[in-house]
């Protein structure tokens, strides 16, 4: 599945397109229009997508079908499906995460949130800093110097 992040524009790459009788001569030529972008946010009732613009040809049937923030607004599974005369049906599997779950798996700057004792973990040059919660009102901060062999999870008090 492909990560979309919650609420953001993002063009998406979709095919091949190819020919639906031979199943094998790309589509470069096809007209994909707004109505013709089906999406099933969460797995509701297809609609047309949001955005207003018409998908364009890339190459080798292969196609930039733009989507806005309305259109990844949902969390969880949205597929588009675009079934255009002349072509077989193409769809894609994405999953939509909230922007900081999303950012914390996929390169981004924020830190993934979790349950537990270790709350996060941040590296500056030879500082390692952790974040303990104790409960759900208190966090404490420890910064540690990483010396050779110690134990920074021990020394958190």
């Amino acid at each position: 599945m492909t990560p979309l992040k919650q609420s953001t524009a993002i063009n998406l790459v979709m095919g091949p397109f190819v020919d639906e009788t031979d199943g094998r001569t790309a589509e470069t030529a096809l007209t994909i229009a707004q109505a013709d972008v089906r999406l099933s946010k969460g797995n509701a009732a297809y609609a047309q997508k949001n955005d207003a613009t018409s998908a364009t040809h890339m190459e080798n049937g292969e196609y930039s079908v733009p989507l806005n923030a309305t259109d990844t607004n949902t969390l969880g599974r949205l597929k588009v499906l675009v079934n255009e005369a002349g072509a077989l049906p193409v769809w894609l599997e994405c999953w939509v995460y909230q922007a900081n779950v999303y950012d914390s798996l996929f390169g981004g700057t924020d830190f993934l949130e979790t349950s537990g004792l270790a709350q996060e973990f941040s590296i500056s040059g030879a500082t390692l800093t952790l974040l303990k919660r104790d409960d759900t009102t208190t966090q404490r901060t420890k910064t540690i110097g990483t010396t050779p062999g110690a134990d920074p999870v021990t020394s958190i008090s």
